[in-house]
């Protein structure tokens, strides 16, 4: 994973991984909660809804991180906004856990997504080390 001012971000497998796990989130929020939008699942009362808003919350802010990431020049704050992504990816974990132990009908796609968040991680312990130890 090479990073350079010429390296297109829509080309980097983080940020390709992090819009399919965006999709994936989004659409299970809205099998869960039938269709409501973000707005009504954030005012909502029921814990499902405000759990699956908090996990489409959470992918969203994925890409828009990755995005400043990759924009930023100066070496060390590059690096701490590569790390600050895990809290995301983890915060996307926990969600899982959370929808999983509270609505059975969405179990098989609770744990799809959270077998991409899982590859997400490495992909994203891979992107870190490749800021770290960047290759000539």
């Amino acid at each position: 994973m090479t990073h350079s001012s010429n390296t297109n971000i829509k080309d980097l497998i983080i940020y390709q991984k992090s819009l399919d796990i965006f999709k994936l989130s989004r659409h299970i929020a809205s099998y869960i909660t039938y269709d409501k939008d973000i707005l009504t699942m954030h005012r909502s009362s029921s814990r499902i809804d405000r759990y699956a808003d908090r996990l489409v919350m959470d992918a969203l802010g994925l890409v828009p991180k990755i995005v400043e990431t990759e924009n930023e020049t100066n070496h060390s704050k590059k690096l701490k906004y590569a790390k600050s992504i895990r809290f995301f990816i983890d915060r996307l974990y926990h969600s899982t856990r959370l929808l999983e132990h509270n609505k059975s009908n969405s179990s098989d796609f609770v744990r799809l997504l959270r077998m991409e968040i899982k590859k997400l991680r490495i992909i994203h312990r891979h992107y870190v080390e490749s800021l770290i130890h960047p290759k000539k």
